[in-house]
């Protein structure tokens, strides 16, 4: 057999068996945009929040007086940070229906934020302290007309609000003037989610979760109908995301995203994982964004762990590379299981992400101080010889810097093993070389190499190979 070289690092493949070359079947915690053609350790996601967050939110608003407004999706609180600052300044208690924030926006000098079955404001003057929130005397301020229990999402397009509620979607002009129906989808079709797209709004809706059948809808937003809508075989497209000028749509509950071609969603990527009945999740509608030009999202889990969750990025360095997966960021709890990743905002270099672990609940920052301790990758199976035969195998990565007290580490697996072994590694610094070696019996084998960090500091490495001696 050849020996292997990885030059690029292409993220994710498909599997533990197959995927696009250079492509690993894992990849956590690793950075492989900064420096194309190099792979070192991303900055680790820290706790930002405190003890302050008390539930999910799944809405977020980066408020332009340069503060941020964090939306509990169960219990109607509100906390707004400033400056590191994490303050409740208002429990919603809407007149009727579930208290829980389904979706919200800042349009034309307001907060607008949507429960069940009121559609709730407040000036963008009033935010900073809670007795404002308190005083201000709006908080029903309209009332939708279908009331969808989970979903009321928003989005500005063509200088309006617009906001999904079940099978209509209402409006906000810049007079204030409130359409509960300015479009009817038809129930039981029910909007999920929202995207501008040229000069047109792109509508993602679901039925139920238990209907694998929903619609892509494009409307001009001035006419009574759409003027495209396109049947999509998944239980509902969860979320929107741009990569560059492509519009990606991730639908269904078993890792699958799309892109649109402005009237179909066509096959794109799916999120490599064990995915079946018991085991799914998706990404939720505000659990998206973009950062240093690159599309992230976060992928929470639905039930039975599917693939590992936290934040994923999507993209490339620039056109000239190819356009791949890996994950990059795992929340603060350093788990990537049973967990939901509920809103991502990106403000500037900076990303926060709210979270919640069973009954507990956070926003993270991305730290730009500590790298992320526990960054790993692991190969697909390699199958030397099918028959299976002793041979000897090195190992090796050739790294451009290895600062004082980083390391790799490598380990290996044979015939499907359960556990990685831990294999004697050496420093070979006259040739900046990073090897280990191995005589093997086996017909099938796997390797995985350990970055070891120093608070900030962690390896570059510039190329990584196995050759068989």
């Amino acid at each position: 057999m050849a020996n292997i070289i990885w030059q690029q690092f292409n993220g994710l493949s498909d599997s533990l068996f197959s995927g696009i070359k250079n492509s690993f079947y894992k990849m956590t915690g690793l950075d492989i945009h900064s420096q194309p053609g190099a792979i070192t350790v991303n900055q680790k996601l820290s706790k930002h929040s405190g003890d302050t967050i008390t539930a999910l939110c799944r809405v977020v608003v980066s408020v332009s007086d340069g503060s941020k407004l964090w939306f509990s999706y169960t219990d109607g609180k509100i906390w707004r940070e400033s400056s590191g600052t994490y303050t409740p300044v208002y429990t919603t208690e809407p007149t009727a229906g579930n208290a829980g924030c389904l979706g919200a926006e800042e349009y034309n000098g307001y907060i607008y934020w949507a429960t069940q079955s009121r559609l709730h404001r407040i000036p963008i003057t009033n935010i900073a302290t809670a007795q404002n929130w308190t005083d201000y005397d709006e908080p029903n301020w309209k009332t939708f007309t279908i009331k969808d229990l989970e979903f009321h999402p928003m989005k500005i397009q063509n200088a309006t609000l617009f906001i999904g509620d079940g099978n209509y979607v209402a409006k906000v002009d810049s007079s204030a003037d409130f359409t509960a129906n300015a479009l009817n989808i038809v129930a039981p079709t029910r909007v999920k989610s929202l995207a501008p797209f040229d000069i047109d709004l792109v509508i993602g809706t679901i039925i139920s979760a238990s209907v694998n059948f929903c619609w892509v809808i494009r409307w001009d937003t001035i006419q009574t109908t759409w003027q495209y809508s396109e049947p999509v075989w998944e239980n509902g497209i969860n979320s929107f995301l741009w990569n560059g000028s492509v519009l990606l749509a991730q639908a269904g509950t078993y890792g699958k995203l799309y892109y649109y071609d402005g009237t179909k969603l066509q096959d794109y990527k799916r999120i490599p994982g064990s995915w079946s009945a018991s085991k799914y999740g998706e990404v939720f509608p505000n659990a998206v964004g973009i950062l240093k030009s690159i599309p992230i999202f976060g992928f929470s889990n639905g039930a039975g762990n599917p693939c590992e969750q936290g934040i994923y990025s999507l993209g490339s360095f620039s056109k000239d590379y190819p356009k791949v997966m890996s994950l990059d960021y795992l929340i603060s709890e350093g788990i990537t299981a049973s967990i939901s990743i509920g809103a991502i905002v990106v403000d500037g270099q900076n990303l926060y992400v709210s979270w919640q672990n069973d009954t507990t609940f956070g926003i993270d920052k991305l730290d730009y101080g500590n790298k992320y301790s526990g960054a790993y990758l692991e190969t697909l199976r390699i199958t030397p010889d099918a028959g299976g035969s002793g041979q000897t195998v090195r190992i090796f990565a050739n790294y451009q810097s290895l600062p004082a007290n980083t390391a790799l580490t490598f380990y290996y697996k044979k015939n499907n093993a359960t556990d990685f072994v831990e294999m004697e590694t050496i420093n070979d610094t006259e040739n900046q070389r990073i090897y280990a070696e191995l005589t093997i019996d086996a017909r099938v084998y796997q390797f995985k190499a350990v970055f070891t960090i120093a608070t900030n500091d962690a390896p570059v490495v510039e190329l990584l190979g196995i050759e068989f001696i």
